[in-house]
């Protein structure tokens, strides 16, 4: 997923607080 995100795009997702640290969750590329 990260592989297909490129810093041009406008990306908007969640960060929950997990067990290892934050994950970023429900990530959309809009």
């Amino acid at each position: 997923l990260i592989d297909s995100i490129r810093e041009n795009d406008s990306v908007s997702y969640d960060v929950e607080q997990g067990k290892k640290g934050l994950n970023a969750i429900n990530v959309k590329i809009s």
